[in-house]
C-alpha cells in the first residue's frame, strides 16, 4: 500500500511539473509574440511617420558628426545641415499657407529644392561609405560647396516666404521664384555633370573638387541692353 501511495505521489508531482512547464511555455510564447508584434508595429509606424523617421535620422547623423573620422564627421554634418534646412523650409511653407499669404511660384520652387536636397543627400550617403580615405576626404571637400549652395538657396526661399506676408506684390514673388528656379537648374546641371565624369568624383582623374561650369549660380552672363536710339534734334533740321 505504501508503494501505491508513493507511485501516486510521484505521478502527481510529475503532472504538476508538466503543467508548470506547459504554463511557462505558453506564457513565454505569448510574451514573445507580443514583443514581436509590438516591434513590428513600432517599425511600421516609424516608416510611415515622417516626423519619427526624421527624428531617428537626425539622432543617427548627430552621433556620426562626432566620430573620430574627420571626413565622415564632415559628411554627416553636411547631411544634418541639409535635413535641418529642408525641415525649416517645410515649416515656413506650411506657415505661409496657414496664414493665407501670397506665395506665387515658391511652392513649386520648394519642391524642386527638396528634390535636389534628396539627390545630394544620396551622394553624401554614398560618400560616407567610401572605403578609400583619400577619396572620402576629396568627396567631403567637393560636396561641401554644393551643400552650402543648396542651403543658401533654401534660406533665400524661406526669406521670400516670410517677406510675402509684408508685401503682396505678385510680380516680385514671380521674379523671386524664377530666380530661384534658374539657380536650382544650374545646380542640377552641375550635379548631372558631376555624376557623369569618368572618375565619378568631379574631375577626369576621379580626384579633386569639381569646378562649377560657366554661369553656375549667379555667375551667368548679364544681358546687354539695346543701345538707345538718338532722337533727331529739331534745331538742326
Amino acid at each position: 500500500m505504501s508503494m501505491t501511495a508513493t507511485a501516486s505521489s510521484g505521478s502527481f508531482l510529475a503532472d504538476m511539473v508538466l503543467q508548470i512547464l506547459l504554463f511557462t511555455g505558453i506564457t513565454m510564447l505569448c510574451f514573445g509574440t507580443a514583443v514581436a508584434v509590438g516591434t513590428w508595429l513600432l517599425i511600421r509606424r516609424i516608416r510611415r511617420s515622417s516626423l519619427l523617421r526624421n527624428g531617428l535620422r537626425t539622432g543617427t547623423l548627430t552621433v556620426r558628426s562626432y566620430t573620430k573620422d574627420d571626413a565622415g564627421r564632415r559628411l554627416a554634418r553636411q547631411r544634418l545641415g541639409l535635413q535641418r534646412s529642408a525641415d525649416a523650409t517645410g515649416r515656413a511653407l506650411a506657415a505661409a499657407f496657414a496664414e493665407g499669404r501670397p506665395v506665387g511660384e515658391l511652392p513649386l520652387v520648394a519642391d524642386r529644392l527638396q528634390a535636389a536636397s534628396r539627390t545630394l543627400d544620396e551622394q553624401l550617403k554614398l560618400a560616407e561609405g567610401e572605403p578609400e580615405p583619400s577619396v572620402k576626404r576629396s568627396l567631403a571637400t567637393s560636396l561641401a560647396a554644393r551643400t552650402d549652395q543648396l542651403n543658401r538657396l533654401s534660406g533665400e526661399l524661406r526669406q521670400h516666404l516670410m517677406e510675402a506676408g509684408y508685401s503682396a506684390d505678385a510680380e516680385q514673388l514671380e521674379l523671386a521664384g524664377r530666380h530661384l528656379s534658374r539657380e536650382i537648374e544650374a545646380l542640377q546641371a552641375w550635379s548631372s555633370s558631376y555624376r557623369g565624369t569618368p572618375g565619378g568624383y568631379g574631375t577626369p582623374s576621379g580626384h579633386g573638387a569639381p569646378v562649377p561650369p560657366h554661369g553656375w549660380l549667379g555667375a551667368q552672363p548679364r544681358r546687354r541692353s539695346a543701345p538707345a536710339q538718338r532722337r533727331p534734334n529739331p534745331s538742326r533740321s
